[in-house]
């Protein structure tokens, strides 16, 4: 019985020995009966030097004088879990610890002692202050940053925003964590729109580095365009989890965009002007004409007759042409809203011509339009893309001025790289018999402000507008030129994905 009462001991001491946390007991007037290795190792303390010592002398925790576990433990037998104190080891030092106290009974369920097992947690807290301090250096990143950077949960709630966010929309970061983003901070207008393509971004049907523009709403109620660029946030399974955003205000920018096409459109309506008066002038002369017919005839009492219809009809006629060309010019100059609607490019080839033709025949130049006759539509602003080909064909015209000839044609490109994607798209191509364009002057042709007109022709804004407007089209231009032969503008447009669009 002996025997197995010691190899019951010695198999008990070494489960303590090889216990990572430290271990001692205490009888009931609070005296160390035993000590591992592991509290050997943390306080520094080795047994002989502790045993029948008070626990609190040894130990000299910040708790043994107002709320002792130990004590509570002896005094009512209950047990006492994970909870943290601060113990001091042999050199005086502080050590965190994480403690857990249970009773020691007799065979007849008699307290007679304590357990305490405690944890060293300075590891620990040496691995939570640096993740804190890695947290404090992305939060700063991240609230210095100049854009806006959101994360959203797969329910479109906002659980991280920076310090630029919070300015752009005017809240606090407390105001907006936690509320669903499109019901918070988007307008009504466009808040289903969003919200499907956050949806179709987490189902991946979106390449996550695509950007997107939308407007955000502010907390005075001012709406301020965004342009996004997404990404998928996913666990340490890969299960997307959430998206991170971090968008550009671009507010100011669209602003300044839109009054550059607003200056160049108000530009090419002067140079426009003498062409429309004469367009429209020749009408109003027959039909002046026609009535002075007519009222002569009334003098005479001879109204009634075969020409005086055929006069009415031209009189019509010439009035409707009228009607038509100052409503093309109208439709031209109008501030409008930016609009993608699918479209077909020959007509807005058409509605351009409807302006300038007349301007561009009185210049000796002869037009050829070879427009294809099965194109397919594409995602356009009619009145951008028509401001777009109204420039470059001015400008084509006064490359030719002796005259010359300028050709129109549209067709289907195939697999045609456009920014990071290949696709297909509608080709327009502007060509013109000009005097062409030296090679060091190409690179700068979209650069605002550069201009090779003489003083006073132009100010360098009709190709920087161009570019712009293509470019939000998401679409792209090129140019070749020979100087003495003529130019050539090739731009490109996305034909629209049907099941998509």
């Amino acid at each position: 019985m002996k025997i197995e009462d010691e190899a019951a001991k010695e198999f008990l001491n070494s489960i303590l020995a090889s216990m990572q946390g430290g271990l001692f007991t205490i009888d009931k007037d609070a005296r160390i009966t035993s000590f591992n290795r592991g509290a050997e190792r943390i306080t520094g303390f080795k047994k002989e030097e502790v045993l029948n010592k008070k626990c609190y002398t040894v130990l000299r925790s910040n708790l043994c004088k107002s709320k002792c576990r130990l004590k509570r433990t002896l005094e009512t037998g209950e047990s006492m879990s994970n909870f943290d104190a601060t113990i001091r080891n042999k050199a005086g030092t502080e050590i965190p610890v994480n403690v857990t106290t249970s009773a020691l009974r007799s065979a007849n369920d008699e307290i007679i002692g304590a357990l305490e097992i405690f944890r060293d947690l300075r590891e620990r807290k040496r691995l939570w202050e640096e993740l804190r301090e890695e947290r404090d250096k992305a939060q700063q990143y991240l609230s210095v940053a100049r854009v806006v950077i959101v994360a959203l949960d797969l329910e479109g709630r906002v659980t991280l925003i920076n310090k630029m966010g919070c300015e752009v929309l005017g809240y606090k970061e407390e105001e907006i964590i936690g509320n669903n983003w499109f019901d918070f901070c988007i307008p009504a207008k466009t808040r289903h729109k969003v919200r499907e393509i956050f949806l179709k971004l987490i189902a991946a049907e979106f390449k996550a580095a695509e950007c997107y523009e939308n407007p955000i709403l502010t907390k005075d109620g001012e709406e301020r365009i965004i342009a996004w660029h997404n990404t998928l946030l996913r666990d340490n399974a890969g299960q997307v989890i959430g998206t991170l955003s971090s968008g550009e205000d671009i507010t100011e920018r669209k602003r300044t965009e839109a009054e550059l096409i607003r200056s160049e459109k108000l530009a090419s309506i002067g140079q426009l002007a003498a062409g429309v008066a004469h367009e429209v002038n020749n009408p109003l002369a027959g039909i002046l004409v026609y009535i002075k017919l007519l009222l002569k005839k009334y003098k005479q009492n001879t109204l009634q007759t075969e020409d005086t219809e055929k006069q009415l009809e031209k009189i019509g006629k010439e009035t409707e042409r009228c009607s038509r060309i100052i409503k093309n010019l109208l439709d031209f100059s109008r501030q409008t809203e930016v609009t993608l609607r699918p479209t077909d490019m020959n007509k807005v080839i058409d509605a351009t011509f409807s302006i300038i033709g007349h301007q561009i025949s009185l210049d000796n130049i002869t037009v050829e339009k070879r427009l294809s006759t099965s194109l397919p539509l594409i995602l356009v602003d009619f009145d951008q893309i028509q401001q777009a080909l109204m420039n470059i064909m001015l400008n084509a015209a006064q490359a030719m001025p002796s005259g010359g000839d300028l050709t129109i044609t549209t067709s289907v490109a195939a697999d045609v790289k456009i920014g990071d994607s290949i696709q297909n798209a509608i080709r327009i191509d502007i060509s013109d018999t000009g005097v062409g364009i030296p090679k060091e002057n190409l690179d700068k042709l979209f650069t605002p402000f550069f201009t090779t007109k003489e003083k006073g022709k132009g100010v360098g804004l009709g190709l920087s507008v161009v570019h712009g407007i293509i470019e939000r089209h998401h679409g792209k231009i090129e140019i070749e030129s020979n100087p003495g032969t003529g130019t050539t503008f090739s731009i490109y447009l996305g034909i629209i994905d049907e099941e998509k669009d």
